[in-house]
């Protein structure tokens, strides 16, 4: 009898450290899982997307505030942004493609690219702001707890990740989101065909966008804020509560990702009053290796 004590005794000591192990990669297994998904990810030469934002409020349910689409080509990121401004009964239509370090603009139907000289904050934005690469970054960045979430059907090849931000870090980011467009020549952004300044929507707090925070009358529809003056930028964000999760989508047999929501709630004060806003920005990427190219255009810059 003596002599099997040392063999279970070992027995145990390897249950015990196998255990632990496993316990260990469990906890790492979420985040290695998102930076393969990641890598993979940015690994890819071609891809299309599209996607759309959601203002879920009890007055606007599921209304559509932004929606966009594109591809990506090599280095080329071709995008189309449609604004909705339903109280004007129109839709705000811009293209936009990144080529190296170049930026190109068209307006509505017109057919020739511009280029955009110097430095704009606003074009540059509205890119960032809907492209799926960026989104990657903001979440490598911003990350502060990773999670794997329930597996709905065990039998597809499907699974998703759960990533919660960093509120302190989106606050940051949201401040100097709000700074750029109120630079010097951030609000006489001009674009070729357009009588009025263009301003990109903010990805987070989503009636923020109206403009109404830097002094200029709200124009969306259902109750809104007048502003009389404007709105000290920093004064309004540290007051503010943000959350912000994304959900991952992924082929687990590609490591490649299909899907991606992220889920904003904002409260703020804004002119004496409290405003609370749940929105939603859905990406849904495909067509990994088979877009059509992306042609540059003539520079026009001079």
């Amino acid at each position: 009898m003596q002599k099997y004590w040392p063999i279970c005794v070992m027995a145990l000591v390897c249950t015990v450290v196998v255990g632990g192990c496993n316990q260990m990669n469990v906890k790492q297994d979420a985040n290695t899982t998102f930076e393969q998904v990641r890598d993979k990810f940015d690994a890819q030469k071609s891809y299309a997307f599209y996607g759309q934002t959601k203002l879920l409020t009890a007055n606007s349910s599921n209304a559509n505030m932004v929606n966009f689409s594109g591809r990506k080509d090599g280095e080329a990121v071709y995008m189309n942004v449609k604004l909705s401004v339903p109280e004007e009964n129109r839709v705000d239509d811009l293209s936009l493609l990144s080529q190296g370090d170049k930026l190109y603009t068209k307006d509505g139907q017109n057919e020739g690219w511009n280029h955009v000289a110097g430095d704009s904050p606003a074009l540059h934005q509205e890119m960032n702001n809907w492209n799926p690469i960026a989104s990657f970054q903001q979440i490598d960045n911003m990350k502060r707890n990773v999670r794997m979430l329930p597996d709905k059907n065990p039998k597809d090849d499907f699974e998703a990740l759960g990533v919660v931000l960093d509120s302190a870090k989106l606050k940051s980011w949201l401040v100097s989101q709000m700074q750029e467009q109120t630079k010097s020549g951030a609000k006489v952004q001009s674009i070729a065909g357009r009588e009025k300044p263009y301003i990109p929507k903010l990805k987070l707090a989503m009636s923020l966008s109206e403009g109404n925070w830097r002094g200029a009358p709200a124009h969306h529809s259902g109750p809104t804020i007048q502003s009389k003056k404007k709105v000290d930028v920093n004064e309004l964000v540290n007051q503010m509560e943000v959350e912000a999760e994304y959900t991952i989508h992924y082929n687990k047999k590609t490591m490649l990702p299909t899907n991606m929501t992220m889920s904003i709630r904002s409260s703020y004060d804004l002119n004496d009053q409290r405003v609370k806003e749940h929105s939603q920005v859905e990406t849904y990427l495909q067509q990994y290796g088979a877009v059509a190219p992306i042609i540059a255009p003539a520079d026009t810059s001079k």
